[in-house]
């Protein structure tokens, strides 16, 4: 928790003087028993309207100074706040942008959406509460008891008591719900995590006409979190009637006892009448504590879990130490020995592989699903480290082995393709900021992409709406080809991304490649067996393995696996053509 104090930078004078100025509007609240005391006991007694006049005007100006305090008070907290926890968000955001692959596939998307938005409205929330009540109460109460002990000592021993057993009730339930709330945040972020992929699949779902089981599964998460939070909630609402009743039953003892000395005439009127001023004091600011206290606490399970996103190491682009590089020869980088296991799995994703991938090369990655061709290019790309062995890059392209040098030095297609809200022309752009609108249009050609593109009203300049929605499957991946051949990179990377292209338009762009980008190495993950024909090698997955690396013609005629994957593409083929 201390590392968020650092986000008060520019806001520790009001966060300091908000709650000194609640405590002073308390210090004058602690002062209208003592008044009214007096008027019962001194102005009315005479029986002259204008004696009353000097203590009325005086609590007046108690109550008009305690609402000047009260509002800076409020306009102070509200602006510490919000303050705090837009440099907060800030610093958040950057961090989670900054987080490698793994950690964000280990905490999931979802959760850190949920940190970035409902638990910093949390923390916000709290922090506005506790600069306002959470030092005001205990000092009303507290000050009240103290009071009390002035006017009458041994009475102010059931203040005691009930102060005691007021602040353990509050303390047990307290400590009862906090496991709960953090429990609900948990159940919220799958909420998250649903909700985002009935959004993102909507179009699936309306498909094979799903919207009823999308409903009720969503129902059924959404009664899950109702169910946990209506039971804290009862918990929670046992702070109100038992207070009461505590604090009510100690009102009636001091009663009964201030009546019996009134009558010996050890205290006056005036001061019993304040003494029972200062319980329901008490009995206010224990019930607002309570509801503070229960704020304060899902604030702090929300900061938990911002903290737990701020500590995290992020994953450090300058780093030379997260990747090797050597002499190689006409090699531009080797595999050797290469394993690895996600995190929390019980098997290997890759196991042992050695690899030798020459410069300007055209290789194709094939494999059933689940046999490692994705985790391949992400230990390449080093979105992740392998468990053993290593992989070596040529020092003649990367001469600097940072994630950040090597992954310039690569353009990659991405399997799910990300665009961003804006034009054509910004999208580009990401790859390659300088360049000019004929180096763009270069890379739609290649791309397969032009002619669409020049066929839109505003060509480059077309809206592009958030993850590209309003584009075809096919016209996607071309764009985000197009982005990647824009970057210019030595290594050109496709991860299953021309899945959506018609067979025309893929052998197009495949004949583009040979002509135009025949200097760079390119390595192509495709499910599709037509679309590796021309590869120079094809490297054969199986449950993690390599079990075939040459050519499509000896693939086809000597490795089992590439042919039983070519059957049943050609089967299915065939089957496609007669229906």
């Amino acid at each position: 928790m201390k590392v968020l104090l650092k986000y008060f930078q520019g806001y520790c004078l009001v966060t300091v003087l908000a709650p000194l100025l609640k405590l002073a509007e308390a210090l004058l609240e602690l002062t209208v028993p003592l008044i009214v005391a007096k008027i019962i006991d001194q102005a009315i007694p005479t029986g002259i309207v204008s004696e009353l006049y000097p203590y009325l005007l005086t609590m007046f100006a108690v109550a008009f100074i305690s609402l000047i305090m009260a509002d800076s008070s409020q306009f102070m907290s509200a602006k510490a706040a919000v303050g705090f926890t837009e440099n907060l968000t800030n610093d958040l955001y950057s961090q989670v942008i900054q987080l490698g692959e793994g950690a964000v596939n280990q905490i999931s998307p979802e959760s850190l959406i949920a940190r970035l938005t409902a638990d910093a409205a949390q923390v916000q929330a709290g922090l506005n509460t506790s600069l306002r009540l959470f030092l005001r109460s205990p000092f009303i109460v507290f000050g009240a008891f103290f009071m009390a002990m002035r006017l009458n000592f041994s009475l102010s021993m059931f203040f005691l008591m009930m102060i005691v057993l007021l602040f353990a009730v509050v303390f047990l339930i307290l400590r009862w719900t906090s496991p709960l709330y953090q429990a609900i945040r948990q159940v919220f972020d799958k909420l998250v995590q649903l909700t985002r992929q009935q959004i993102q699949g909507i179009r699936v779902i309306k498909a094979f006409d799903k919207q009823a089981s999308e409903i009720q599964e969503f129902s059924d998460h959404n009664q899950s979190v109702t169910r946990q939070q209506v039971k804290v909630a009862q918990i929670g609402a046992l702070i109100n009637p038992l207070t009461y009743v505590i604090v009510n039953v100690f009102l009636v003892i001091i009663i009964w006892q201030g009546g019996g000395r009134v009558n010996q005439g050890i205290m006056t009127q005036g001061e019993t009448v304040a003494i029972i001023n200062y319980l329901l004091l008490i009995l206010v600011e224990l019930v607002k504590m309570a509801m503070v206290v229960t704020t304060i606490n899902k604030s702090m399970v929300s900061a938990n879990r911002i903290s737990q996103i701020i500590t995290r190491p992020v994953e450090n682009l300058q780093a030379t130490d997260t990747a090797k590089t050597g002499d190689l020869g006409d090699s531009i980088f080797k595999m050797k020995d290469l394993s690895f296991t996600y995190p929390q799995a019980n098997e290997l994703a890759l196991d042992s592989i050695d690899l030798d991938i020459k410069a300007g090369q055209f290789i194709g990655i094939i494999g059933a699903t689940g046999s490692g061709k994705s985790t391949l290019l992400k230990l390449l790309t080093q979105s992740y480290q392998p468990d053993q062995g290593e992989i070596i890059f040529n020092q003649a392209y990367f001469p600097n082995g940072s994630r950040k040098k090597l992954r310039q030095q690569m353009a990659l297609v991405p399997a799910k393709i990300a665009f961003f809200k804006g034009t054509i022309r910004s999208n580009l752009l990401v790859a390659n900021p300088q360049a000019s609108d004929e180096e763009m249009w270069q890379a739609l050609a290649g791309a397969q992409a032009k002619d669409f593109v020049s066929q839109l009203d505003q060509a480059l300049d077309a809206p592009v709406e958030a993850f590209g929605r309003n584009f075809s499957g096919g016209q996607r991946q071309r764009l985000a080809i197009a982005r990647a051949l824009l970057k210019q990179a030595p290594i050109l990377i496709f991860d299953d991304s021309t899945s959506a292209l018609d067979y025309v338009t893929e052998a197009n762009f495949q004949a583009e490649l040979k002509r135009n980008y025949q200097d760079m190495t390119i390595l192509m993950i495709s499910q599709r067996v037509h679309s590796l024909q021309a590869a120079d090698q094809i490297v054969v997955l199986d449950e993690g393995k390599v079990v075939g690396l040459s050519h499509h013609y000896d693939l086809l005629e000597n490795n089992e696996t590439y042919q039983e994957i070519y059957a049943s593409q050609t089967v299915m083929e065939v089957t496609d053509h007669e229906q």
